[in-house]
């Protein structure tokens, strides 16, 4: 409950961070009546409608600015802004009220204060699953990028329970060749590495953590196995992704940058948070290269 509902605060002076009641009860009102951790563990009242957010977002089948700003966010999971008290509904496309929006829909809240501003996070994994919900509404409501979820759900069952995790990331590239307006937004490794947490959250299977401090180093994905709801989950997973540039790519750049992400994944894997965390799994450590849009490499590091 502390992952899913709490960390939220509402004053840069607040010590101390208090749950989402909506979501206590319904977690609560569920345990009670299965008498084990709820199926479903969003309750659909408090899921903010995304066609609150549309319209916001998008102008004419096209994403705007705040959709950027929006995607920004998720990449870096906070932002540096002040909240304003109040502003005209014609002014609620702007960027600074957008945001203000995002925190009084509970999507963002106060982290601390930061040169003169507020330091806006994203509070728990409820939010975060909301959030990589929106960006991929978002870019399927324009027609930028649209996958098969129901197909995809079935790669990450194969990635959870048997190990077959490479049609997953196979998949996704398929998908990229195929539908050539994402590229442009695939410019980055921050920026890959949010899209892939965006479409690697469409299952419960994992608490997906991103830049976590492991081991004096901070992993770019580690899929933490959710072993309270999926007892018999069999495989846990370390991502680590390399970027190349297009104009810097060359096989030389390539081995540097698979030889550096291995010592990475067994820095990693050694920490303290994975080894408490995987439980009976199997870790599994994997190593993504991306030459701009295109995966150019995809291997499992033993």
């Amino acid at each position: 409950m502390k992952q899913w509902y709490n960390n939220y605060h509402f004053s840069k002076k607040a010590t101390n961070s208090i749950f989402n009641s909506d979501m206590v009860l319904h977690f609560i009102k569920q345990a009670i009546k299965e008498s084990a951790i709820p199926e479903k563990l969003i309750d659909q009242n408090v899921k903010i409608d995304y066609n609150k957010l549309r319209y916001l977002i998008t102008l004419d089948k096209q994403l705007n600015g705040n959709f950027s700003e929006l995607k920004r966010i998720v990449e870096k999971q906070s932002i540096v802004a002040n909240i304003a008290e109040s502003f005209p509904v014609k002014d609620l496309s702007k960027k600074a009220n957008f945001i203000s929006l995002l925190y009084y829909f509970g999507l963002l809240t106060i982290d601390r204060e930061l040169e003169g501003m507020y330091l806006l996070k994203i509070p728990n994994i409820t939010i975060q699953k909301l959030m990589y919900e929106y960006i991929r509404s978002g870019f399927e409501d324009v027609e930028i990028f649209k996958v098969d979820m129901w197909e995809l759900s079935q790669h990450m069952r194969e990635m959870a329970f048997r190990g077959n995790w490479h049609p997953f990331f196979q998949f996704l590239s398929d998908q990229i060749e195929q539908q050539t307006s994402i590229r442009d937004y695939l410019n980055g490794e921050k920026v890959i590495q949010g899209f892939l947490l965006a479409y690697l959250n469409v299952t419960d299977f994992y608490i997906t953590q991103s830049e976590q401090d492991m081991n004096k180093g901070f992993s770019d994905i580690y899929l933490e196995p959710f072993s309270a709801k999926f007892p018999d989950l069999q495989y846990a997973y370390l991502i680590e992704l390399k970027y190349i540039t297009r104009s810097d790519f060359s096989q030389k750049v390539l081995d540097e940058n698979i030889t550096k992400a291995r010592k990475q994944l067994d820095q990693y894997s050694q920490s303290d948070r994975v080894q408490k965390s995987i439980g009976t799994t199997q870790l599994k450590k994997i190593v993504l290269v991306y030459n701009g849009w295109e995966l150019c490499s995809c291997e499992e590091y033993k």
